[in-house]
């Protein structure tokens, strides 16, 4: 495996550098330690094409402008709080009435120290770390966080997550990358069949802010237990899914049949936020095309949102001497003629 990098650009007087993972098959990993971004990975089609299959802008100043957290490591907390608010303390308001995605400046925005991972012959990886401050955004407790990102001979991208703080807090990130199995974009998620091993869904008021319902998804929109496809799932509820699924068993499959990739993702996280980026026409351009509805798909990992809120849902409330120590694991596999169950 090799490992390259290359200067990216400033931020302030901090170098943005650009990771590159290339495993013994030619398959690419990149990264950034500005906001832990993930701005490519390079996975075969079944006539063995490589091409990018993420969302990712060409330059940091883009990056800078548009924080629509593509590829971002999210933070403190993922989602929103309602009027962030949690016991005594007050988060930052930066959706109107309500704390989103860790606040300003959050783990997204930031530069990441970095080490290199080199610990086996078939792996190669990046670990990066930050140290968030007590009262950044609000948020109590000095918090350290711990994020590897690993890249296997298998065209397995690893992620792994642990933190520890010296007073209680809230923890509960994500990563946010936005995923095109087609390749290079080439088409929209239009013909991308999803599977989420769930068999609930938060239900959300007006404010996307969740009502603490967690309703069945059987004979809804909202029912991907068997593969749909996204073409037959939007058309039934054209406002897109920007929606948590509560797993049953940590796993969510996502293909294009017509160039036979394949992710399969698998998680120790409680949910799933599946973005369908609905509606998401924007004056800037993503890997060189305009950004428009449905370029990609954003699948998040993490705790159900607004979880401080709902008793019933797992807890982020994160305490001294008791770390948080999560993993998802990507995979990118081949598949020919696989099957469609429409709604």
């Amino acid at each position: 495996m090799k490992l390259t990098k290359r200067h990216y650009g400033w931020v302030e007087e901090k170098e943005v550098i650009e990771y590159q993972l290339v495993n013994d098959q030619g398959a690419i990993f990149q990264c950034l330690n500005y906001g832990a971004v993930v701005n490519a990975i390079l996975v075969p089609d079944h006539d063995g094409c490589l091409e990018n299959v993420v969302l990712g802008f060409d330059k940091l100043s883009d990056y800078m402008a548009h924080p629509a957290y593509f590829g971002a490591l999210v933070g403190r907390v993922a989602g929103r709080i309602r009027k962030g608010q949690w016991l005594n303390h007050q988060l930052t308001l930066n959706e109107k009435d309500n704390h989103i995605h860790g606040g300003e400046n959050n783990f997204s925005q930031v530069v990441w120290q970095t080490k290199i991972v080199e610990d086996r012959t078939d792996t190669l990886g990046i670990q990066f770390t930050y140290h968030s401050l007590a009262g950044e955004n609000g948020y109590p407790g000095n918090l350290a966080v711990t994020v590897t990102y690993l890249w296997t001979n298998e065209n397995t991208w690893v992620m792994n997550v642990e933190a520890k703080t010296d007073e209680q807090t809230l923890f509960n990130p994500t990563n946010h990358t936005y995923f095109n199995l087609s390749g290079d974009t080439k088409r929209t998620i239009a013909g991308h069949q999803l599977q989420i091993f769930s068999d609930v869904y938060a239900e959300t008021s007006k404010d996307k802010c969740p009502t603490g319902q967690l309703l069945p998804v059987i004979k809804t929109v909202y029912d991907f237990r068997e593969p749909v496809l996204m073409r037959t799932a939007i058309e039934k509820h054209p406002n897109g899914y920007d929606t948590a699924f509560k797993l049953s068993k940590g796993i969510v499959n996502l293909n294009e049949q017509e160039s036979g990739r394949r992710l399969e993702i698998q998680t120790t996280r409680e949910a799933v936020i599946v973005f369908s980026t609905t509606g998401m026409d924007e004056d800037y351009f993503i890997n060189g095309k305009k950004m428009c509805s449905h370029l990609g798909i954003a699948l998040e990992t993490q705790e159900l949102p607004d979880a401080v809120h709902h008793k019933h849902f797992q807890s982020i409330v994160l305490e001294p001497n008791k770390p948080h120590i999560s993993q998802t694991i990507y995979r990118f596999p081949v598949q020919r003629n696989l099957s469609v169950h429409k709604l």
